[in-house]
Parts: structure tokens; sequence; C-alpha cells
């Protein structure tokens, strides 16, 4: 087995999705971004609602204890 393909096989057993990686290089750059932002538009959107969420939450009192 050559060092390429030795490489390849350690990176399947790490749990290394090759197949995404393959897939991922076959879009053009144009793409590549687009699924980028997209990504962290979803990121942000979460961020954000967490936040929300937290400021409505009720802080705990002592006497609630």
């Amino acid at each position: 087995m050559n060092q390429s393909n030795q490489a390849l096989e350690e990176a399947r057993k790490a749990g290394i999705d090759l197949d995404l990686l393959d897939t991922n290089l076959s879009l053009s750059v144009k793409e590549r971004w687009q699924q980028h932002d997209a990504a962290l538009r979803l990121a942000l959107k979460l961020q954000a609602a967490g936040e929300l969420r937290n400021a409505r939450l009720q802080p705990i009192t002592s006497t609630a204890r």
C-alpha cells in the first residue's frame, strides 16, 4: 500500500467522511461560498434565538431555592 492510500485508510478509520470531502470539492468555489453563507446565517439565527430564550428566563432568587 503506498503512502497516499495508507493516509486515506487512516483517515477513514479516524471517522473522516471522505465522500463528503469529495462532494464538496466537486462544487464550484461559488457554490461552496453559498453553502458557507447559508450555514453562517443558520448559526447566527440559532445564536440569536438562544440569546432571546435566555433573556426570557427568570433568574433564580435566593428565596426560590
